[in-house]
């Protein structure tokens, strides 16, 4: 076995400790993969399935397989009740949560929107499988503090998207719902005032401030869309999350908000 001085590979792409560096490669195997520059050398991922290639017990990954365990649990017993997962098959999850971390940021960084809602969308489905079926309330929980920032970039990331289809009214729909999740978040999972978290949570300022630029690209006669949006949930008897969209809309200044007894 050779093994090679990586050092005129790193010279050539230095690292820069005030962004995030990624570049796209074809493969010895003729596959695109990713790179990204790190301190200390270069990460490489692939495309498709696993960022690290790793077929965990033959499947695509670990929460595939562990799916089609609590699956065939359900099948077998008729409810999900008693399915567990061990703490070392919680470590291994959040190890694979690890590495679509690095993937959907690197996404996101190469604009490449609708591949981050993917692997976003990964990583909320690892928490909440986590946050239900551990066995150790530690490790129901370990999760938990990163939740604020994957919806974040789940929520931008299609709204990204929703913008480049030419779909502002889309796009400003999935920001309010992230906002909406974020809040029921903080409700549900933090003590204290709710709006002391909200004042300090960088994830709903960015998200707040991401909603005001999308709603300067929608016609005034087009953000009736949004208000369609409350009506239906009212309509539906949603009214909690009708009353966060209409606190959200007023905090944005959209001033498209219906009458409080709608909604109370």
């Amino acid at each position: 076995m050779s093994y090679i001085d990586l050092r005129a590979t790193l010279s050539d792409w230095p690292y820069d400790p005030e962004q995030i560096s990624v570049r796209k490669i074809i493969g010895i195997d003729g596959t695109e993969k990713l790179q990204m520059r790190v301190e200390l050398g270069i990460l490489q991922m692939e495309t498709d399935g696993r960022p690290d290639g790793g077929q965990p017990y033959g499947s695509r990954s670990l929460l595939d397989y562990h799916k089609k365990r609590l699956e065939d649990f359900v099948r077998r017993n008729g409810t999900n009740i008693g399915f567990a997962l061990t703490p070392q098959e919680c470590e291994d999850l959040r190890g694979e949560a690890s590495v679509f971390y690095r993937r959907f940021v690197s996404y996101y960084v190469l604009e490449e929107y609708d591949k981050v809602s993917l692997d976003t969308a990964h990583n909320l489905e690892i928490f909440d499988l986590c946050g239900e079926h551990a066995m150790e309330p530690a490790d129901r929980r370990a999760l938990e503090v990163y939740r604020p920032y994957v919806l974040m970039m789940d929520a931008r990331s299609r709204a990204h998207h929703a913008l480049e289809e030419g779909e502002p009214a889309s796009a400003l729909a999935h920001v309010n719902r992230g906002i909406t999740h974020l809040r029921s978040f903080f409700e549900d999972h933090l003590q204290g005032e709710v709006e002391d978290y909200e004042e300090q949570s960088n994830e709903l300022r960015i998200l707040r401030d991401f909603a005001r630029e999308i709603n300067l690209l929608i016609p005034e006669d087009s953000v009736v869309v949004t208000r369609r949006a409350l009506r239906t949930a009212i309509e539906e008897e949603r009214f909690e999350e009708a009353a966060k969209l209409r606190d959200e809309l007023q905090k944005l200044g959209a001033g498209l908000t219906p009458p409080l007894h709608e909604v109370d």
